[in-house]
């Protein structure tokens, strides 16, 4: 990067009459020689300043140039970026669906569990009560039974003594009568 060189004044020289160092006036060779010398300072001037401009202009549009592929680039990123979040953001959504689905599916499952664990327990619920009345109705009928016997056993009790008490009555009355008898062969 070059600065512009600085400018040389060329002004003064038009402004006042062509003059000598002394302040003698100048002859037109030497005034010719003056301003043929002042058009080629002028000419490199312009020279070094196009060179300049040129340079400038060369390195403008390598700054656009850039720029333009930074912009570029930029937009490129900003549209990956964009791609990149729109494809998470689809499979964020996919994987929430799905566990969505997942856990309504779970709940059902836990739903049915409950109502079969409820349907198991009423169930259990009411076959002990089926056996509770069986046993109710086997335990009456065991006491019945158990009262059935002992009435049998009471009335066999009965029996029996009475029919011993019949068989020592005869046995009595056959021993009096035996002994009442006389024996054979005389006493």
């Amino acid at each position: 990067h070059n600065a512009m060189p600085p400018k040389k004044s060329s002004s003064a020289g038009k402004k006042k009459e062509a003059a000598s160092e002394d302040g003698a006036p100048l002859s037109a060779a030497e005034e010719s020689k003056m301003y043929q010398a002042a058009c080629q300072s002028l000419q490199l001037e312009l020279a070094d300043r196009t060179e300049l401009v040129g340079r400038m202009a060369h390195e403008k549009r390598s700054l656009e140039a850039r720029v333009t592929k930074l912009q570029h680039d930029f937009a490129d990123e900003h549209k990956a970026a964009f791609d990149i979040t729109r494809d998470m953001t689809r499979q964020y959504k996919g994987m929430q669906e799905q566990l969505v689905d997942r856990i309504t599916q779970l709940s059902r499952t836990v739903q049915d569990l409950q109502d079969k664990l409820e349907a198991a327990e009423h169930h259990l619920d009411a076959t002990v009560s089926d056996k509770d009345k069986i046993i109710a109705v086997k335990d009456q009928e065991i006491a019945q039974m158990k009262a059935r016997m002992e009435d049998m056993a009471q009335e066999f009790g009965g029996m029996l003594k009475e029919t011993l008490d019949k068989m020592r009555q005869r046995i009595e009355i056959s021993s009096n009568a035996i002994d009442m008898e006389p024996l054979p062969g005389g006493a």
